[in-house]
């Protein structure tokens, strides 16, 4: 793939190959193999576009062009990415199957890229001699903007194997998972960050990019920033669905260990942190006789941080909360399937940025999000399918240093979709 980005100055180049193949030695085993390889020379658009001149106009009332680009010229972002692994099963009987899925993924990137940083009337720009010297009628049309210099790469290894046991216990029936899964990561940072004033303004009525000297990491507003994060998660978890006449009964739960380690290169520092965790998801569902299913579900999770503060600590993992009421129909005389759902689900001790301005995050924030899902699928005929889903999502900050009571980004209020396929069918004799 190979394109203009809508932002001026901006291409996209990209290659990819994703080689596997499946080996079945008999009707009871499956072997697959999988691969995928991928390389991006141009990534695209990186970059802040700044709420002035784009939510909102600007003081002269106009507003930014639709190709606005922030950056320097020769701004760059490359990235390599590959992952091979297979998935394996093999059914011992009707009682027990096993599988194992197993998977090793390495991402590169670098990046040479100047970037905004609110226009200089923003609080976040206090600090800023530049912004200081303008005159206070042109602090809303000025752009403070930083810069990046950074080479990462990220490795990560994982397994997963389970056991799947079906039996009954008088008239219940039972579906058992028992498993075992491992991951270790390793992402290796090796940056340098522009602090305020290490970029020249940007005029936000006349933009004007230049190239920009990424070498010259001037230590007077410039700093590195190489950090060596590793961590292992062991998890053992067990899960039954248990079916009773018309009742379906899912209870599940998992035990994790987590270690953190993060190398601070530039300190010569090295901090800790290791974590135990037990959660657990259930859910119940009633099958009525019509094709109508009605369920309720709550789960929880648990997910580790390789992230430091500035203060070099590993920060406390976030945890989250969902519940969930739906219903689910599937009449016998139709090929219809159509469900409904409303949910709520809770992060704490997210990551926020720090009330200090520093480039670090700190612990404690809270996301919440509710809302109602709806999809139906339906088959016209032989050859036509149909599937459509509407979500409607009220996802909030519910605390943060700054975006408290805003939206997370990417994380759209009303979202549907419509998709059909037809199938063309060939007579063989």
């Amino acid at each position: 793939r190979s394109a203009n980005a809508q932002q001026k100055g901006s291409e996209e180049q990209r290659y990819a190959i994703a080689p596997a193949f499946t080996w079945r030695p008999d009707d009871k085993t499956n072997f697959t193999f999988l691969s995928y390889f991928q390389n991006e020379p141009e990534t695209g658009y990186y970059g802040w576009l700044p709420k002035e001149g784009t939510v909102e106009p600007l003081p002269n009332g106009k507003r930014l062009p639709t190709d606005f680009n922030e950056g320097a010229k020769n701004n760059t972002y490359s990235r390599n990415e590959k992952m091979v692994g297979y998935s394996f099963d093999h059914e011992f009987n009707d009682t027990f199957t096993v599988r194992q899925n197993l998977r090793f993924a390495e991402n590169k990137t670098s990046q040479n890229s100047v970037y905004g940083y609110g226009v200089c009337s923003d609080p976040a720009n206090a600090y800023s001699k530049q912004c200081a010297a303008l005159a206070p009628a042109d602090k809303g049309h000025y752009l403070a903007r930083k810069y990046v210099v950074d080479d990462e790469k990220l490795q990560n290894f994982s397994v997963d194997t389970q056991l799947q046991s079906k039996f009954a216990t008088g008239d219940i029936d039972h579906t058992l998972l028992t498993g075992v899964d491992f991951m270790r990561m390793r992402n290796d940072i090796n940056a340098w960050f522009g602090y305020d004033d290490s970029v020249p303004l940007l005029n936000l009525y006349n933009p004007v990019n230049t190239d920009f000297d990424f070498n010259a990491k001037d230590p007077a507003n410039s700093g590195p920033y190489r950090i060596l994060n590793k961590q292992k998660q062991t998890g053992v978890y067990v899960q039954d669905q248990a079916q009773w006449d018309k009742v379906l009964v899912t209870l599940g739960g998992r035990y994790d260990w987590a270690d953190q380690e993060s190398l601070n290169r530039v300190a010569g520092t090295t901090d800790k942190r290791d974590d135990k965790q037990f959660t657990w998801r259930g859910g119940v569902n009633y099958l009525f006789d019509n094709g109508v299913t009605p369920y309720f579900s709550y789960s929880e999770s648990f997910e580790p941080s390789s992230q430091v503060g500035k203060d070099g600590n590993i920060f406390a993992p976030s945890k989250g909360k969902q519940y969930e009421v739906g219903v689910k129909y599937v009449p016998e005389d139709r090929p219809i399937v159509v469900t409904g759902a409303v949910y709520n689900l809770t992060k704490t001790n997210n990551l926020m940025a720090d009330p200090e301005g520093s480039f670090f995050s700190v612990e404690g924030g809270e996301i919440r999000a509710r809302g109602v899902e709806i999809e139906a699928k339906a088959a016209l005929s032989a050859s036509v399918n149909v599937v459509g889903s509407y979500t409607y999502t009220d996802a909030e900050y519910t605390t943060d240093t700054t975006y408290k009571g805003n939206t997370p980004a990417q994380v759209p209020k009303h979202m549907a979709s419509l998709w059909a396929d037809y199938t063309f069918f060939r007579n063989t004799p």
